[in-house]
């Protein structure tokens, strides 16, 4: 669920009262991703974006501390240092499903199907033991909401292929040679400026930035032009007109002694047109006083800069000819949407604004019930009423006006959060390099409630010349490979449809069908946590009796089951830490995780127990052994991870210094009360270094007072106890809950 996003709105500050009841605690919003912790004195609850890994895993690391501020963990990892876990994970020594399986609630559409579906047929509750048939298609199952059937829709993928060389004209090769060729082709020198800095200057200040941030921006500038050459004619002619003025005011200003570097700088290139010569340098010369021309090679720079002018005019030349007729990717849209499968909705998603804009220019004319969202249109929220007006309720409102919209042309502003399910119909009319944007477009209109039986995409892709120059499918599977490594062959918490394993994620660019990738599991050979908790749920509310007998059994119960393996079951405790063992038929450990120990347990209900095997005690007391030590392992880790800082002592001395000397009961209460509140461990990164800040500054008395009721307030230190105290369970004795040995009958 989101509550909102870095693309639609400006997050609020940390401390901020929603609604009247919720404080607002913490935020990241970094690259698309926000993730919002709220707080009430009562209750807490995180709200997650669909995709919590951005970039890399550490963004889940980082959320994961957001809710449990300490590295060292009680949950059954290995290391149980989170930070050092998911060192592992980046070496690929560990799988990140084996801390996930204990935080992720996961809700795939079969899963809920399954578990909470009821016959189309019969109107009776799906049996979750016979779903194979709903799965395969060969029957069909619906949720209830509000006391209305609801289904999810089919989807279907299509490709539609174009060529880029006839869409440039034969001018393709020539271009590609201009961006990133050798010799006469753009040097990116706008870009490199540290590269023109004179010896002995680079290693400081504010030359030492310039290195820092043209490291890898020439790359970036070149990927930048390769995808606005894929996405359209338009949007990389506008491009270069736009890099090219810039240019020339950078020479202007150069001429002038000015070297235009910085931000501030680069923002006033870009918006040179807009401004004379004289007001130009004039504002250049306001932002740029840091810089010396002189500590620059001048005329190399000058140089390289005349030279890309020279370029970019001509990538203008070669382009500028180039008109709709000429252009064969918009030329295939056309002819696509004059079919009769292409008169209902459609949606039209591209990434750049430019491209959004070129395609209304030219599909408006022939569908004037169309309407593009772009960095020049209206309200979007008016906009999405007007294309799903029963997805968002607002068709009485457009009752007789005659401004519902039929296609509508967008970039990714629309691709989250949204929904647009009176459409059926999407055009991926770009490329995107990350799958997770084209799957979270498709999700607009692929969702419960919509009135389509089937819902289709159509993904446009270029011949192989540009994907060989960019590595498009490479790019992707690198990046499918890296997701999947570091989540798992489900990487269900990056989409909310669940859609994100190797195989649906490439699914995206080709024909075909996603179906069988709804789900990954086989649940005849595999059953996980959520499984697990499905049978418990049921076995509440429909065998009270046999469920509040489970609960009662005394600890260390044991069982023997007619198996071939010979496999032993042990199941341990020390506090609220677990562990979960399968042993071998020789007594070695076969494995810890939870899915595989499940599915050893998995038999029917009216199945026998049977006499416990020979050494089963042996087996289990050795087991428990092992488990002490490590719970022992744990306890030392944890004591090592909490001693106290030395600003925490800074802090505690002055509070009972404070209270030694103060006669008034009221702020000894408090002073006590924080006191109590700082001697816990500091798990927390953000509050040693506000204690460091205090200590720093020596701050004391009732200054120091307020500065700690600050900290305790801003950062829920509260909520931290929990996590810190004591008796959190961690030093409490091993036991053994119980354990199942196998033996053959």
């Amino acid at each position: 669920m989101d509550l909102m996003s870095t693309h639609d709105a400006q997050l609020p500050r940390p401390g901020t009262l929603l609604d009247g009841r919720y404080r607002l605690d913490a935020v990241i919003a970094r690259g698309g991703m926000s993730i919002v912790h709220l707080a009430t004195d009562e209750r807490r609850c995180v709200l997650l974006t669909a995709t919590p890994r951005n970039s890399s895993l550490w963004d889940i690391h980082n959320q994961i501390r957001l809710f449990h501020p300490a590295e060292v963990t009680g949950l059954p990892i290995d290391p149980p240092n989170l930070r050092e876990f998911f060192d592992c994970v980046e070496r690929n020594e560990r799988r990140l499903p084996e801390l996930l399986s204990h935080l992720l609630i996961r809700r795939t559409r079969q899963h809920v199907l399954r578990w909470y579906g009821y016959d189309d047929e019969t109107d009776q509750p799906v049996d979750p033991e016979h779903f194979e048939p709903y799965r395969a298609g060969r029957r069909r199952a619906y949720i209830k909401v509000a006391g209305g059937k609801q289904y999810f829709p089919r989807r279907e993928l299509y490709t539609v292929r174009y060529s880029i060389e006839e869409t440039y004209d034969g001018l393709y090769g020539k271009i590609k040679d201009l961006l990133d060729g050798d010799g006469d082709a753009l040097r990116y020198a706008r870009y490199g400026l540290h590269e023109y800095v004179k010896p002995g200057k680079g290693q400081v200040e504010p030359y030492r930035s310039l290195s820092t941030a043209g490291r890898n921006l020439r790359g970036l500038m070149r990927v930048m032009l390769f995808k606005r050459l894929e996405s359209s004619v338009q949007a990389f002619r506008l491009t270069v007109d736009r890099m090219l003025e810039s240019h020339r005011a950078f020479l202007l200003a150069l001429d002038h002694g000015i070297v235009a570097a910085g931000e501030d700088a680069s923002d006033l290139l870009r918006g040179a047109g807009e401004l004379t010569d004289r007001e130009l340098l004039k504002a250049l010369e306001q932002v740029t006083g840091q810089y010396s021309v002189e500590d620059f090679h001048a005329e190399a720079l000058r140089h390289a800069i005349a030279h890309d002018v020279a370029i970019l005019e001509r990538l203008l030349e070669l382009t500028r000819p180039i008109g709709p007729q000429e252009d064969d990717k918009l030329q295939a849209l056309l002819d696509m949407l004059r079919q009769p499968q292409f008169q209902t909705k459609c949606l039209i998603f591209t990434q750049f604004a430019d491209t959004a804009d070129y395609l209304y220019a030219h599909v408006h004319p022939e569908h004037p019930d169309s309407e593009v969202v772009s960095s020049a249109s209206g309200s979007k929220g008016e906009i999405v009423a007007r294309f799903a007006p029963k997805a968002n309720r607002s068709a009485d409102r457009l009752r007789g006006t005659g401004a519902e919209i039929r296609l509508l042309v967008t970039t990714d502003v629309l691709s989250e959060g949204l929904n647009l399910q009176d459409c059926n119909t999407i055009i991926n009319y770009d490329l995107h390099w990350n799958p997770v944007r084209l799957i979270q477009r498709l999700g607009r209109i692929d969702r419960i409630g919509s009135e389509h039986d089937t819902i289709v995409a159509h993904n446009f892709l270029p011949e192989l010349g540009i994907e060989e120059h960019l590595g498009l499918y490479d790019a992707l599977r690198n990046r499918i490979a890296e997701i999947h490594r570091t989540i798992g062959e489900d990487a269900a918490i990056l989409d909310p449809d669940e859609q994100l394993n190797e195989d649906a994620m490439y699914a995206i660019y080709a024909a075909g069908d996603l179906g069988p990738f709804e789900e990954a599991e086989d649940t005849d050979a595999y059953v996980d946590l959520h499984e697990a908790e499905e049978t418990v749920r049921q076995l509440r509310e429909q065998q009270p009796e046999l469920y509040q007998r489970i609960v009662a059994m005394p600890d260390g119960v044991r069982c023997g089951r007619s198996c071939d393996d010979g496999c032993t079951y042990v199941y341990c405790r020390a506090g609220d830490y677990r562990r979960l063992v399968l042993l071998d038929g020789h007594g070695a450990e076969r494995t810890r995780q939870t899915p595989a120990v499940l599915n050893w347990l998995k038999c029917r209900p009216d199945e026998p127990a049977v006499a416990l095997p020979a050494g089963h005690n042996e087996r289990v007391m050795a087991i428990k052994r092992d488990f002490g030590d490590e719970v022992a392992r744990r306890a030392a880790e944890r004591t090592r991870a909490s001693r106290r800082t030395r600003a925490q002592a800074y802090v505690l001395d002055e509070m009972r210094r404070l209270y030694g000397e103060t006669h008034n009961e009221q702020l000894r209460q408090s002073i006590d009360l924080l006191v109590r509140a700082f001697s816990r461990p500091v798990v927390r990164p953000a509050v040693r270094q506000a204690l460091s800040h205090l200590q720093r500054d020596q701050v004391v008395g009732l200054e120091l007072v307020r500065a700690l009721r600050q900290i305790h307030s801003q950062f829920r230190l509260d909520m931290d106890s929990h996590l810190t105290k004591a008796g959190d369970g961690q030093d409490d004795l091993p036991i053994i809950v119980c354990s199942e040995g196998g033996s053959a009958q």
